[in-house]
């Protein structure tokens, strides 16, 4: 006994002594860098072409497959939209098992199956492997194209497009690729109306036979399986696919800009511009490059911590957030592009700012700190993204698809490690040149063109092409002259004039409205009250449960949603102040000033600004209000809302907007007005 306490002090002792001679003030070495080892897979080759590796992991007791037809890029042209259509259509079903019922025994399983046009993926339990293979294959291989299917879908892409035609952000998403790339390629053509009308049941069928091909495409299997059960499973399900290559187009030749310019596309009720800076890349993953120029865009605007982050979201708080990213081309070049989202006022600042952080990537080398810190945050991520399954089966693909070394990956984190300061400059000025960029900006010209136009780019004004909706060239936004003598309260008299006159609005005490806008995920209803003292009451509902509700009554404000209520005060008050202003045309025309005349779409509008929060606009030909715009403050940044009206129809001699059209989750939802009652309204209803 006592020699093992002689034993135990001992040990005690030494490992005093051990920690004792840690000096804390040294950074310890880092150990060997580590590699991600995809495991080694086992492959083979079907006779329709179909290339197969299979990757054996029984950590988990899970299976799946991913499908790549590794088809070449598609130019649909007058068809835009039968891609995407034929996609929506594939894996409803099948011509054996109705969609619900095929829906009802992939839930059963637990499983996740996709098919899409360009493959799919599946997943599940192992246990369920030949269910899962089953059920792929039926949904791959027997799609059941039906005209009630494509009208459905037909229709919820053309509300899509509706939705989108006024908002910023989605003309920004189309008319980009359109500038880059032309219109005449796979990378820049986009769906209209028109293109999607004109897809038929049978241009679904021949796109499917056409482009639903395997002689080209790889099947990578990964998880809780033997390559014996694997090479089994695909003979049975794959082995009668029949072989083939898809068609592929005759690509345009695709060359940068010769100057840096501006590409405007207006949008007057945008509230905030969409900024992007693009050009050509020539970069492929195959390149020498490839690692250094990973490196040089998270430093640039690839991460939070980015130069183009910090600069413009967090020492100029014109944006929530800006990123770049530089693309890589196989079929044909890719894309640089920096973007973000910045309110108008400060559009031309923010130019000038993402200019000025590209020039210091490329004029000087990025401190050795926070190159240290760009690799680590990028390497944490690839190496998070490794314990991925489907992002294992896509790396293995990719592979195979660049034409990469076999180790491409599993070297990755030491090609990384090997990056330098003098490899980021190098490639920045490679990779980054600010001379042959396009700024495309989708956003309102009336706010935004004049600072555009004197401002300057390393010494230099910047030429300016002007685009619609549709990425067509067209002319400068025309500039709305203001008739001689036009004041404030002669725009506010003809709106109430508009309306029905003075007497009418006059005799109203209270009014209240009852719209509706019907979404794919049920209806939104949007309940508004007013009444005179200054009293607002709007509450939006969904599936009977109340969303949001925002109030404000004798001088008090309150917000309530699903997470409770809170009142609002000082700053955080004025919007809900402001909204409860009764007829303010009427009532309070001297808080009204004449701010100018714009384009609201198609319409010439008078600009009547309240507030620095509120601005309404009403139409120069009937008077009418058309929009209302307002600014509220969000976690420190100003965001501003837009409202429009259309149209009017009379109740009680009054003439009051049937279509309300506001901007919520990112898109415009036109309410519908079911009902418009007058001085009906209770002061209980503003409690």
């Amino acid at each position: 006994m006592k020699k093992q306490l002689i034993f135990l002090m001992v040990l005690f002792l030494t490992g005093i002594t051990a920690i004792a001679q840690i000096d804390r003030s040294v950074i310890p070495n880092s150990g060997p860098t580590p590699e991600i080892n995809l495991g080694k897979p086992y492959t083979f080759e079907l006779k329709n072409g179909l290339q197969v590796l299979v990757v054996t992991d029984k950590k988990l007791p899970t299976i799946s497959m991913n499908l790549d037809l590794n088809n070449p890029p598609i130019f649909e042209g007058d068809k835009a939209g039968v891609q995407s259509l034929t996609g929506s259509l594939i894996g409803k079903g099948s011509t054996e098992t109705s969609k619900e019922e095929f829906n009802e025994k992939v839930d059963f399983l637990g499983a996740n199956i996709f098919v899409g046009v360009g493959g799919g993926f599946a997943g599940g339990l192992s246990k369920y492997t030949n269910e899962i293979f089953d059920l792929f294959a039926e949904a791959a291989f027997k799609p059941n194209f039906t005209q009630k299917e494509l009208d459905f879908e037909k229709s919820q892409a053309i509300e899509g497009l509706k939705a989108g035609e006024n908002s910023a952000a989605a003309i920004a998403g189309k008319v980009r690729g359109a500038l880059v790339y032309g219109k005449d390629h796979p990378a820049g053509e986009f769906s209209t109306e028109e293109t999607l009308n004109s897809v038929t049941l049978e241009d679904v069928k021949k796109f499917y036979a056409d482009y639903f091909k395997p002689s080209k495409g790889y099947l990578v299997i990964t998880g809780d399986i033997e390559k014996k059960e694997a090479k089994k499973l695909v003979k049975k399900y794959f082995g009668d696919w029949e072989k083939g290559i898809a068609p592929e187009p005759v690509l345009p030749e695709l060359s940068d800009v010769s100057e840096t310019q501006i590409n405007l596309i207006d949008v007057p009720n945008a509230v905030q511009t969409e900024l992007a800076v693009l050009s050509l890349s020539e970069l492929k993953m195959s390149d020498p490059d490839y690692y250094a120029v990973l490196i040089a865009n998270y430093v640039f605007g690839g991460s939070f911590g980015s130069y183009l982050n910090m600069n413009l979201r967090e020492e100029n708080g014109y944006t929530y957030g800006a990123r770049s990213n530089i693309g890589t081309g196989r079929n044909y070049k890719g894309t640089f592009s920096a973007s973000a989202k910045v309110r108008n006022e400060v559009t031309d600042s923010a130019v000038v700012e993402t200019f000025k952080e590209l020039n210091r990537i490329r004029d000087e080398y990025v401190e050795d700190e926070m190159l240290a810190t760009a690799k680590a945050k990028y390497l944490g991520n690839f190496i998070m993204q490794s314990e991925d399954k489907a992002v294992v089966a896509s790396r293995a693909i990719t592979i195979e698809k660049n034409e990469l070394d076999k180790d491409f990956y599993k070297n990755f984190i030491a090609n990384i490690d090997k990056v330098t300061k003098e490899d980021v400059k190098r490639v920045a000025n490679k990779y980054l040149s600010p001379d042959n960029l396009r700024i495309v900006l989708v956003g309102k010209a009336g706010d935004i063109l004049e600072p555009l136009e004197k401002m300057t780019l390393n010494g230099k004004t910047v030429p300016i092409k002007f685009y619609d909706k549709n990425a067509n060239e067209t002319e400068r936004p025309s500039t709305i002259k203001i008739p001689a003598g036009l004041t404030a309260q002669t725009v506010l008299d003809d709106y109430i004039k508009a309306l029905g006159g003075k007497d009418a609005v006059v005799a109203l005490n209270s009014t209240s409205y009852f719209a509706v806008y019907t979404a794919p995920m049920g209806e939104l209803i949007l309940d508004v009250k007013r009444a005179k003292g200054n009293k607002w009451n709007q509450t939006i509902k969904m599936g009977g449960n109340t969303v949001a509700k925002q109030t404000y009554a004798d001088g008090k404000a309150m917000v309530s949603g699903m997470g409770g209520s809170q009142e609002l005060t000082g700053e955080d008050a004025q919007p809900a102040v402001e909204e409860a202003m009764f007829f303010p045309e009427l009532y309070t025309p001297e808080k009204a000033t004449l701010a100018g005349a714009e384009m609201m779409g198609d319409n010439q509008v008078y600009v009547i600004k309240w507030s620095d929060s509120k601005k309404t606009f009403y139409d120069v030909k009937t008077g009418l209000m058309v929009g209302q715009e307002s600014k509220v403050k969000a976690q420190g940044q100003e965001v501003s809302t837009m409202i429009k009206y259309s149209d009017y129809e009379e109740t009680s001699g009054v003439k009051f907007p049937m279509t309300i059209t506001q901007q919520m989750m990112g898109r415009d939802l036109a309410f519908k007005v079911q009902k418009v009652e007058v001085n009906t309204v209770k002061d209980a209803d503003f409690e």
